[in-house]
């Protein structure tokens, strides 16, 4: 008897054996399951195994003479639920369940809490059972794990590809040594090249693009645009990709394709160029026939008729105005002028002075305006002329907006190796959320004391435009109710120094 035992523990001890090798050999695969049951019944002597598996990859195998109610999936999942942990002989069945052999054993497949699957082995006489049968539900255990997170794995890389595919914009998957590892079709298109050809290639070989190389070498460089050899303007953005724990595990490449935006906005440009240039020519004749009206040189008028005249001529100037910041905004626009810098020696201090002393001050305000130079201020290698309209704009928007009795202070001084404008007002401050927001085209804030003042919205972004072009920026600091200074900044390098230009 001790022999016949020893034999049968040999057996199951071989079979687990090859269960294992099987498992070793293919972790992650549905096709040996049909063998590997077959081994498990062989070495529990069943009458019949079945292997199911709940969720993907959905499975049912069996092997010998099995129930017919294996393919109901729900209440095996029920039945399942209600199982302990190993190996369960004789469990209650639930509805809709109903052996045709006269003992089973039940064993679920689970990872942690959730239920993969089950095991089921159906016998005419039960057998004296050994551990080895345990082992052999753990071992089948780890392989609907294994199945279930290679599905699962699969679906989330096909689900990848799909959302790569569908993404109309060029992008590139790189490990962490910027080596390819995905590309979608609009990249194969840029780059000329195919995924399976190039993965595993190094950026270098692939972009063949200086600028894109010094992009994705160093994630802190900056790339405005980059234009393909076939003349698509793209912006390129390289992004770091983290695991859990915040490893770096590779960099995602993606080039955002603006050639429509930059074609719309040339084709706007130029419209607005040419509507506010022929503008100008019935703006002129308006305002000079006017003045002529004005002046009584076709004969004389009444109170009344002059004072629609002053109308008139009023309504030509805010007109006139507003073509010339058109003008303006297209030209000096850093991303989309056509103006180009015309440089020469300029003294900030004397063009301050002239402004102000120019500025015609509303009659009805009671302003006081003052100008401060510092020492330190140089001579700047400028374009006199988008400078002057950019602080006229700064002055003119101060006086417009500070209340009558207030005041306003004109500077410029050198901070940083830098050379500040300053305009500050006493006017009625604005709001940290609208500061934000203040240097975009068309942007005006919305209050009632504002209600009556005239605008386009394009003085300031003219402002930072002119800053932009030589290499700075402007800003705004305000409190509500104290006033607000705006800051013109140009660097004193590059160009922008006198000794650039001799």
């Amino acid at each position: 008897m001790t022999q016949v035992n020893t034999t049968q523990d040999s057996t199951r001890q071989n079979v687990l054996g090859e269960i294992i090798s099987l498992i070793a050999a293919n972790p992650a695969s549905s096709e040996n399951i049909n063998a590997i049951l077959k081994l498990v019944q062989a070495a529990s002597a069943a009458t019949s195994a079945s292997f199911i598996l709940f969720d993907e990859p959905k499975l049912v195998i069996s092997s010998g003479d099995s129930d017919s109610w294996i393919n109901h999936e729900q209440i095996l999942q029920s039945f399942t639920a209600k199982l302990s942990d190993k190996l369960n002989i004789n469990p209650p069945l639930i509805d809709g369940l109903a052996s045709k052999h006269q003992n089973w054993l039940a064993a679920p497949l689970r990872n942690g809490k959730l239920d993969l699957g089950l095991l089921w082995l159906s016998f005419d006489t039960l057998p004296p059972l050994a551990d080895t049968l345990d082992a052999l539900v753990d071992s089948l255990s780890i392989l609907a794990s294994n199945l279930h997170a290679h599905e699962s794995h699969e679906h989330s890389h096909q689900l990848t590809i799909s959302l790569l595919t569908s993404i109309t914009d060029p992008l590139l998957v790189l490990d962490d040594d910027r080596n390819l590892l995905l590309m979608n079709p609009a990249a194969e298109t840029v780059f000329k090249a195919k995924a399976d050809q190039v993965r595993g290639k190094s950026l270098r070989e692939i972009v063949q693009s200086e600028e894109l190389i010094a992009l994705g070498s160093d994630e802190t460089k900056k790339l405005a645009e980059w234009i393909s050899p076939d003349e698509k303007t793209f912006v390129p953005r390289i992004e770091a990709v983290r695991d859990a724990q915040g490893s770096l595990e590779g960099w995602v490449l993606a080039l955002r394709d603006v050639t429509q935006f930059k074609k719309l906005n040339r084709n706007q440009s130029e419209f607005m160029r040419i509507v506010s240039h022929d503008l100008r020519s019935p703006l002129t004749a308006m305002q000079g026939f006017a003045s002529m009206l004005e002046l009584g040189l076709v004969g004389e008028m009444n109170e009344k008729q002059n004072h629609f005249v002053s109308k008139i001529l009023a309504g030509i100037a805010q007109m006139t105005a507003l073509v010339e910041n058109i003008q303006d905004a297209g030209r000096y626009d850093p991303e989309s002028g056509f103006y180009e810098l015309t440089r020469s020696h300029c003294d900030l201090g004397e063009m301050l002075r002239k402004i102000v002393d120019n500025q015609l001050v509303p009659a009805e305000k009671a302003l006081t305006i003052s100008v401060s130079i510092a020492d330190n201020v140089p001579i700047i290698n400028a374009d006199t002329n988008m400078l002057e309209r950019a602080i006229i704009n700064l002055v003119d928007n101060a006086i417009k907006y500070t209340p009558s009795g207030g005041k306003v202070e004109v500077g410029a001084k050198c901070e940083n190796n830098e050379v500040i404008v300053t305009v500050k007002d006493s006017g009625l401050g604005i709001d940290a959320q609208d500061q934000q927001h203040l240097f975009e085209r068309h942007v005006r804030i919305a209050r009632q004391e504002h209600k009556k003042i005239k605008g386009s919205g394009l003085g300031l972004f003219i402002v930072r435009s002119v800053a932009q072009r030589h290499g700075g920026d402007a800003w705004v600091e305000s409190t509500q109710g104290k006033g607000s200074t705006f800051y013109l900044g140009i660097p004193l390098d590059g160009p922008n120094l006198v000794t650039a230009k001799e």
